[in-house]
């Protein structure tokens, strides 16, 4: 089952069943960089062009995965020169596409992708932000990123984090979320919240909410083996 929230005009989504039969099911959150021009258009755009494209494409495949990324980003660079009111807009990215048998997670900025089953709780993905070393661990987060879809007046190639998760037997559960949620709600209690069961994805963009999160705030939950 999958829930999804967000798309930058908080559209939503009724709870699905995963079709796996067919192939692969990539979910995505593309989220517009904050400081710069027109970040939900290079969130919109970057989220149409995966999904034109996510058939074709084998996520395991690195150099693939690279290319469609670099592809999306020359596209937003593009725009930008046919429109300079668009200079430096840019977007992260964030994707998993689940099969029968694994999950591959795929990032490039600061978007998170989470898996819980019975071994734990944990960050897939990797942070492209500036770390601050005297800080500890759980807090080396800055607002600055190290690389994103567009974001520059000149265009350099991004280098996708690609992770595969091989699905166990039995109950287990994704989440992929903007920095809106992971900036303002723990892990613990994300994770928490899951192992209870009955949280969805407006759960999650609520408590975000609550816990005064201002920034742009998606989150997508996909789950196996847990009541809705």
């Amino acid at each position: 089952m999958v829930d999804r929230i967000g798309g930058g005009d908080f559209e939503s989504w009724a709870r699905d069943d995963l079709d796996l039969a067919s192939g692969p099911v990539p979910l995505a959150i593309a989220d517009g960089l904050g400081g710069h021009r027109a970040g939900e258009v290079a969130s919109h755009f970057s989220l149409r062009e995966l999904k034109a494209r996510a058939a074709e494409i084998d996520f395991e495949d690195g150099r693939a995965v690279s290319e469609l990324l670099n592809d999306i980003s020359r596209g937003l660079h593009e725009r930008m020169r046919e429109d300079p009111a668009l200079l430096g807009m840019g977007s992260t990215i964030v994707v998993a596409s689940i099969t029968s048998r694994s999950v591959i997670f795929v990032n490039v900025g600061d978007s998170r992708g989470y898996f819980c089953d019975a071994s734990g709780f944990r960050q897939i993905t990797h942070d492209d932000v500036l770390q601050r070393p005297t800080m500890p661990t759980q807090s080396r987060r800055s607002g600055a990123i190290t690389q994103a879809l567009g974001g520059a007046a000149t265009r350099t190639r991004v280098v996708p984090h690609i992770h595969r998760v091989d699905l166990p037997i039995g109950q287990w559960s994704i989440v992929l979320c903007s920095d809106g949620i992971s900036d303002f709600i723990p892990e613990e209690k994300i994770e928490s919240a899951l192992r209870d069961g009955s949280i969805d994805a407006r759960d999650l963009i609520n408590k975000a909410l609550e816990a005064g999160g201002q920034d742009n705030i998606s989150a997508i939950i996909a789950r196996f083996g847990l009541a809705p």
